[in-house]
């Protein structure tokens, strides 16, 4: 296969080791970014930057894991004359503001507000006082791998949270020309996603994942995915959410991962519902291959083109461990976190960031470290490992780099 993705190689290490084990040929692309006042030129502006950039001739498939590129590879995909999915769907789903306003969402979500990001902190502590209870979590409204998401358990702790929030947007802007601040209320119950697809309006939940530790602020870094096949008795809830949701924003022929939380009054609530696959691509291929033997980017690049009806071949226990880190600083002695992932029996670790690389401590970090998979019999066994992992396989940072 001849596969255009959008997105940089040294993010889709996982695609690409699957890609090159199957011979496939892939070529990447970095689009540019589209103005929001300017979507009658969106295709053109968007497939005359990729003609420049790469040979479109003989393309098989086009694919992003990324959630900004959303838009821009269904405009390719239009462009060469692959089945797509609805723009206007997606515009919903990149951004939290508009997907909560939603008439099919809006049933299924907890309070919230919208904060001008031109706000003193004093004004927008105003605003939440009025319209919301404490806790609450603010968060932007087009983020991702939980940067900027921080929790104020109080009055008194929200203008350090709207800091955070507020240079997290900043940077979001730069990169995507937009970005807006929310603030909601804390749900406080555990915490949940799911990844399946929709193939010609049918929605398949495929697995769940556990997040663990439990998110319980004031930062949302996801150490540990637990992982197994969803159940469709035990995942009632889930479903009946889903099927209200997917098919009134319009999703078809696409993968999610969705996010939910469960309320006070054990009443399930959606976070967020992406159209992609999870994790870089990377988390749902491993997890969902651990668990059910099924291969996820295979169902990707059929998706649109025929009905899918993926069954299990089997039911395991996945774990995912993405090494936190405490602070901001140049990466050190990353091969003592790998060591410690090979010694507990690893199916696949990633270094994404080698020794000597600056990186950003949560709530400001946008990059993986260090992502490791690890398959089990039971999920007593999967959540011993995250014990052990928790106390050996840690990312150092220092403040200086080594010379």
């Amino acid at each position: 296969m001849n596969i255009l993705l959008l997105g940089r190689e040294e993010d889709c290490r996982d695609y690409l080791d699957y890609a090159e084990q199957r011979g496939f040929d892939v070529r990447f692309f970095d689009p540019p970014q589209l103005a929001a006042d300017d979507r009658e030129n969106w295709r053109r502006t968007v497939a005359d930057a990729a003609r420049a950039a790469v040979d479109l001739t003989g393309l098989d498939d086009v694919v992003s894991f990324h959630d900004s590129y959303q838009i821009q590879l269904e405009l390719i995909r239009g462009e060469l004359g692959m089945p797509t999915r609805d723009i206007d769907t997606l515009l919903c789903l990149a951004d939290k503001t508009r997907f909560k306003a939603h008439p099919a969402v809006r049933d299924h979500i907890t309070r919230h507000i919208e904060l001008d990001p031109s706000a003193k902190a004093p004004q927008a502590l105003a605003a939440v006082t009025e319209s919301l209870s404490f806790p609450v979590v603010v968060k932007p409204s087009n983020g991702f791998y939980s940067a900027g998401v921080v929790k104020a358990e109080t009055p008194e702790e929200f203008p350090k949270a709207f800091l955070q929030t507020k240079r997290v947007c900043t940077v979001l802007r730069e990169g995507n020309g937009q970005s807006r601040m929310l603030a909601e209320e804390y749900l406080d119950g555990n915490e949940y996603a799911v990844d399946g697809m929709v193939s010609e309006g049918r929605i398949i939940p495929l697995q769940i994942h556990r997040k663990l530790p439990p998110l319980v602020g004031p930062l949302f870094h996801e150490v540990a995915y637990l992982t197994e096949p969803f159940d469709a008795e035990l995942g009632r809830d889930f479903t009946a959410l889903l099927e209200d949701v997917i098919p009134g924003v319009g999703l078809d022929d696409s993968p999610f991962h969705a996010e939910f939380r469960f309320d006070g009054q054990g009443r399930l609530r959606i976070l967020e519902l992406a159209p992609r696959l999870c994790g870089g691509g990377t988390t749902t291929y491993q997890q969902l291959r651990i668990c059910t033997g099924l291969d996820a980017y295979d169902l990707l690049h059929r998706l649109g083109r025929e009905a899918i009806d993926p069954k299990p071949l089997h039911h395991r226990v996945a774990l995912e461990y993405d090494a936190p880190i405490e602070r901001s600083g140049f990466l050190r002695n990353t091969d003592r976190a790998v060591a410690v992932c090979r010694k507990n029996d690893v199916t696949t670790v990633h270094l994404h960031r080698p020794d000597g690389q600056f990186v950003l401590a949560p709530p400001l970090n946008f990059e993986t470290v260090l992502t490791a998979y690890f398959a089990r019999d039971t999920r007593e066994e999967a959540e011993a490992l995250l014990d052990v992992l928790m106390t050996d396989c840690t990312i150092e940072t220092e403040t200086e780099k080594s010379s």
